[in-house]
């Protein structure tokens, strides 16, 4: 049952994710960076765009194309980046910097070309890192474009 509500969870934020690709961009402003972007061995932080007014931010990663099979580095970013958001952290990977998105909607193209989305909302009950099925085949770890 718990695998049941996790892929509901994640079909509804992947629905959520696609349908406000259809409204205004003004509602996500990009993080104002004071200090140097986050980055570790095979990963770097591109940008943060909160959601909304409420405080939490999607993070933009881009993964070096020739380790983007490697779990370790996703795990990395995610431990850098999610450490210090005890409630909240979701992060968006990508291979390729044209294809990471400026705000939280993307292009069908942007949907196509990411590689990875992890979820985490402590009061939704929602952990969850789910891979593209080119990076990941197994299909209870992957998504498929």
């Amino acid at each position: 049952m718990n695998k049941s509500i996790i892929g509901i969870a994640f079909i509804f934020v992947l629905s959520w994710s696609v349908s406000a690709s259809s409204q205004p961009q003004q509602q996500s402003q990009p993080q104002q960076q004071s200090q140097p972007l986050a980055q570790g061995d095979g990963w770097q932080l591109v940008r943060s765009v909160q959601l909304g007014n409420s405080g939490n931010y999607i993070h933009m990663v881009l993964i070096d194309a020739k380790r983007d099979m490697d779990k370790a580095v996703y795990g990395a970013a995610l431990s850098k980046l999610c450490r210090s958001q005890p409630d909240f952290c979701r992060v968006r990977f990508w291979n390729e910097a044209r294809y990471v998105p400026d705000s939280i909607s993307f292009t069908d193209a942007q949907f196509k070309a990411m590689r990875a989305e992890y979820v985490f909302n402590r009061a939704g009950g929602v952990q969850e890192l789910r891979y593209a099925c080119t990076v990941v085949p197994d299909k209870s770890q992957c998504f498929s474009h």
